[in-house]
């Protein structure tokens, strides 16, 4: 599903003394089965664009046009749900949206709500728990009686079995140990590559969005002002700084090893990649 905002603005509290401009007259687009990261500083109004990607919230003023179906001001509810059937969201921890009384029930749900036939939902839930490696003996606990991770990953299959063709993820390593944080960010890239979804990442950690996304919109006061590779705008460090935004961790590296002289043949994306580059740049420089 392709996404497009058209002069879209949005504004809290409009006509109160409260009111607020969080997006302005932004003009952008998603394409289909891409993995992009949404950048910006607290406030910049990335929470606002996401949640207008799915219905959350409607324009003050603009247009969303989702596929085929058009949001604005004053779209009913229909159109609404029908938007929420194609882009699924996965909150900072998702794991306090399960209720259900077992594992298989609460994926079971969104599918069911959808409208699906439970043996069609039943099926669905089984598949995306054991594509996130949920073992079939815990089909029946309770998702309470799981570890942190698991609960995670259980929340994360009941937005999978909608089989939304948009997944927008919100900090979703928030709260994680290392060994947990490493492991959902590669989850996700598997979901991407496996599935062929738009994935939307929105996160203040710009390790994750320079490893992992393809594309990047940067927001600053709610206007959208620089989109392009990942690689573009995340290895131009002066372009961050105007934004004030920290570079990833990488980025910096190879840049303070370049004032040294080891210069590198392309900026590495991650560990291994810079491992491979300097041992490469010192069988070059031996």
């Amino acid at each position: 599903m392709r996404i497009t905002f058209k002069n879209l603005t949005s504004i809290y509290h409009q006509n109160t003394p409260f009111e607020h401009l969080a997006l302005n007259d932004i003009n952008t687009t998603f394409e289909e089965g891409v993995y992009y990261g949404i950048i910006g500083h607290t406030g910049s109004g990335k929470s606002t664009m996401i949640q207008t990607l799915n219905g959350l919230l409607l324009p003050s003023r603009g247009e969303v046009h989702a596929g085929d179906i058009l949001l604005r001001r004053k779209s009913k509810q229909k159109d609404i749900h029908r938007v929420k059937k194609h882009v699924g969201m996965v909150f900072q921890f998702p794991e306090h949206q399960l209720f259900e009384e077992t594992v298989l029930k609460d994926v079971m749900f969104g599918p069911k709500n959808m409208g699906m036939d439970e043996t069609v939902a039943q099926e669905k839930a089984e598949y995306y728990l054991d594509l996130l490696n949920i073992d079939a003996s815990l089909f029946q606990s309770s998702p309470f009686d799981l570890s942190g991770g698991q609960m995670r990953k259980v929340a994360i299959a009941g937005i999978l079995a909608m089989e939304p063709e948009v997944l927008i993820l919100d900090e979703p390593t928030a709260g994680l140990d290392p060994k947990s944080h490493i492991e959902t960010m590669a989850l996700f890239k598997r979901i991407h590559q496996e599935m062929g979804i738009t994935v939307i990442l929105v996160t203040h950690d710009m390790n994750d969005v320079y490893e992992y996304t393809e594309y990047v919109k940067i927001l600053s006061g709610g206007h959208l002002v620089r989109e392009g590779r990942t690689t573009d705008l995340l290895t131009d460090e002066k372009l961050l700084e105007r934004f004030a935004l920290e570079p990833p961790d990488i980025v910096k590296l190879t840049h303070d090893l370049e004032n040294k002289g080891i210069i590198f043949d392309s900026v590495p994306r991650n560990v291994e990649q810079f491992t491979e580059l300097y041992e490469e740049w010192r069988a070059g420089n031996a």
